[in-house]
């Protein structure tokens, strides 16, 4: 454990029981003696633990515990295969994949991680509303933290998803380069969401309710159950507005074979991400004076 002046303590809360870890606060808001870089160090300490902790959390109890992050993964690609494959029989024309299944996860992916970041993130201060009131610290991470979480669970399923393209003989290495732009765009964009639904929400608590209805309708919106081919041509150009057109298919680039490209909508999706992060940046830190009254 990196050691640490005095100050005020900080509570870590992991899995079912209660742990308490002795963090100090920094200058100048959480104490005196401070540098800049040990700030920024205990942050990225504070961070890591809220994220162990998250990820831990969510199996905590249970018989087999963080392998569920590996089978649940395998089993939605299974599941689909014999639905899609065996049962439907649903070719997937012009997708560089023989496999329906393929075709829908390597979609789901970062569906799944904006998702799960977003509609956590939302909640993330009500929830740890004793934290919030009780404790001095950037609240942000707690946003961040859930957001971290989701990608560490997106990318277990996604290195599963690797096996099985191996296994399958589709596995190609040219376009996974690809990644490396889409999963910081994917992580700015679902990072300023959340911002900008944790902060709201902590003042109007109808907002989870009706993310779970604009989701629905966000996720039948983008083309990860059908390619965009398939859309008759009028309505193509109203679906490549959406920020996650092009995130998809960044993920189809590169894990089906793509190579090194970019598609359509990339630099509208980079602009989208870019300006949403720092609107919730702002919004998040203009609003977190009036969390304690709130919450």
């Amino acid at each position: 454990m990196t050691p640490v002046p005095r100050g005020s303590p900080f509570l870590i809360y992991r899995g079912g029981r209660r742990e308490a870890r002795r963090l100090w606060h920094d200058a100048p808001s959480f104490g005196l003696g401070w540098s800049r870089r040990m700030r920024v160090r205990h942050h990225f300490f504070l961070l890591k633990e809220l994220v162990k902790r998250d990820f831990q959390g969510r199996y905590a109890g249970s018989l087999l515990g963080l392998v569920w992050s590996f089978v649940q993964p395998l089993w939605m690609l299974l599941l689909f295969t014999f639905v899609f494959s065996t049962v439907m029989r649903i070719s997937p024309v012009g997708t560089r994949t023989g496999h329906f299944s393929v075709f829908l996860f390597s979609g789901l992916l970062p569906w799944m991680a904006l998702n799960e970041g977003v509609l956590r993130a939302a909640t993330a201060i009500t929830d740890n509303s004793s934290l919030v009131k009780k404790l001095r610290f950037p609240s942000e991470l707690l946003v961040v933290a859930v957001v971290l979480a989701a990608l560490v669970h997106e990318a277990i399923a996604g290195f599963i998803f690797l096996v099985v393209l191996a296994v399958l003989g589709e596995l190609t290495w040219g376009g996974l380069p690809v990644l490396l732009l889409a999963v910081p765009l994917q992580v700015a964009l679902t990072l300023g969401l959340g911002l900008i639904l944790g902060s709201v929400h902590v003042f109007f608590r109808d907002t989870a309710q009706i993310l779970g209805m604009a989701f629905t309708g966000w996720f039948y919106l983008t083309p990860i159950v059908y390619p965009l081919a398939l859309v008759p041509e009028r309505f193509q150009s109203w679906l490549r507005l959406n920020p996650l057109t092009p995130l998809v298919g960044l993920y189809r680039q590169a894990l089906l074979g793509g190579g090194l490209a970019l598609v359509p909508g990339t630099g509208a999706l980079a602009a989208v991400a870019i300006v949403l992060l720092f609107f919730g940046l702002l919004l998040f830190r203009r609003l977190k004076t009036a969390f304690v009254d709130e919450i």
